[in-house]
């Protein structure tokens, strides 16, 4: 249950900076979410937010295969429910298989033709920062051989921005939209 309001525009409000920024979003995602909703209680905060979202999730030169596998990674880890379910489709439209989806949250127990040296580098690196906040020598080296450093950056600031995401979806409460629940694969 959310422990904030979810804000909402009444209709036809088209002047104020929030409706500008509600038409931005809508832009950019799609649809304007529980997540910006909740936000949206502080426009300032919520501004702030998309200015990171936008660069993580279209600016930067991330596969976006590899973004989206981390992410699940991440949130599979860190019991984010609200990110499992907008992620499962993100990775989808981003290229990530059926038969790679099916393997979460237990990827780590998938055969070598499900995923390759580079995105199982990945999700080891995400997994281990979720879990313990920090990557031990072999899988840094690993994910070292198979990416470049600003890569590596990128993929770090992803998953940094995607554990902030898990404290404000749930320390918020926030759940996933009833009116998006369309099958996603599981």
């Amino acid at each position: 249950m959310p422990r904030l309001p979810y804000v909402d525009l009444p209709p036809g409000t088209t002047s104020s900076d929030l409706a500008a920024l509600f038409q931005e979003i809508a832009g950019l995602r799609g649809s304007v979410l529980h997540l910006h909703r909740a936000l949206a209680n502080q426009p300032s905060a919520l501004r702030a937010f998309m200015g990171m979202s936008r660069y993580v999730r279209n600016e930067s030169p991330l596969s976006p295969v590899l973004r989206e596998l981390a992410v699940l990674a991440t949130a599979y880890a860190l019991d984010v429910d609200y990110e499992i379910f907008h992620h499962r489709r993100a990775a989808r439209s981003a290229g990530v298989t059926d038969r790679q989806l099916a393997t979460f949250p237990r990827w780590a127990d998938a055969g070598a033709d499900v995923f390759d040296r580079t995105e199982r580098a990945v999700l080891a690196y995400a997994d281990q920062l979720a879990r313990t906040r920090r990557a031990d020598d072999a899988t840094f080296a690993e994910l070292q051989s198979r990416l470049s450093v600003s890569e590596i950056v990128d993929l770090t600031i992803t998953l940094g921005w995607y554990h902030l995401c898990a404290v404000i979806i749930n320390g918020l409460g926030i759940e996933p939209e009833e009116d998006l629940h369309a099958p996603a694969g599981g």
